[in-house]
């Protein structure tokens, strides 16, 4: 269950205050918005098409338009997620700074087009800028247009501290230009992730359907099979050269849980990962 709190700017939502009481996983095709998250409490995983981020307590996520997956995890009634949520439009930004953009996030259309989101370390400043947004969604009738703007303009001088962020200013300065990310770097990136192959699908920007016929001509496997395969050689390996315990393997390479694995593993080499890894020592 999620409860929200928003606020608008120039006639659009601007920023949200969001408690959520039970995890779930959510694909979000991104072509209209960007944000940025700051966390209160709690962790919120997000998959972007060629970076895992996890984002716990005072730490952020600043994120361009495009295609990622989010999920929440150990939400509950009595351990809850809370988050805010800014939407950034260039051209409010623009509006807010009278119509003129600042030097420090005027970059060139053409370089890191690969760069979708960064995650933004917890500080003092970023939490006391939190802190001052609070009143107004305890009363959102002093949320007035002005003091909004203003509440922009400074988050966003906060994000590029001042133009030496430079990620951060490459990020807002290409808010809605449509990342370039190779096919097989999306595959490479998320092969030991815990995604399905429509999760997968989609970060790659492609319908399903499309995202499998394409993944047999670059990989001549199916998807679901080269998955498979790429995770269970991963945990052979690190059965044999590591100290890890199975669940740990079993999550570090990508499966939904210790049982899953070992079914899989069976499968695939004979004897469950335990007797497979007593049996080289």
């Amino acid at each position: 269950m999620m409860t929200s709190t928003e606020l608008d700017l120039y006639g659009h939502p601007f920023v949200q205050c969001v408690t959520l009481t039970q995890g779930f996983r959510l694909p979000s095709v991104m072509k209209d918005d960007a944000c940025f998250i700051y966390v209160h409490k709690g962790t919120q995983e997000v998959y972007a098409p060629n970076q895992k981020f996890t984002i716990r307590d005072r730490e952020s996520i600043l994120m361009k338009c495009g295609n990622y997956v989010a999920n929440f995890k150990d939400v509950s009634p009595v351990s809850t997620f809370q988050s805010v949520l800014f939407h950034l439009d260039p051209g409010a930004i623009k509006k807010a700074f009278g119509n003129r953009e600042p030097d420090f996030f005027r970059v060139s259309k053409n370089r890191q087009l690969d760069l979708t989101a960064m995650k933004i370390d917890a500080s003092d400043l970023m939490d006391n800028f939190m802190d001052n947004m609070s009143i107004y969604f305890q009363q959102p009738a002093l949320a007035t247009e002005s003091l909004m703007a203003v509440k922009l303009q400074e988050l966003v001088l906060l994000l590029c501290d001042s133009g030496n962020n430079q990620l951060a200013s490459q990020i807002i300065g290409t808010l809605y230009t449509p990342a370039e990310i190779a096919f097989e770097q999306v595959i490479e990136a998320n092969l030991f992730n815990n995604l399905s192959i429509a999760e997968v699908a989609m970060l790659s920007n492609c319908s399903e359907s499309t995202f499998k016929r394409k993944f047999k001509t670059w990989y001549n496997e199916s998807p679901a099979k080269y998955f498979r395969r790429k995770k269970l050689e991963r945990a052979a390996l690190l059965l044999r050269t590591s100290d890890l315990q199975v669940n740990e393997i079993a999550w570090d390479c990508g499966f939904e849980n210790a049982g899953h694995f070992s079914t899989c593993f069976v499968q695939a080499y004979g004897k469950n990962p335990t007797a497979y890894k007593n049996d080289l020592n």
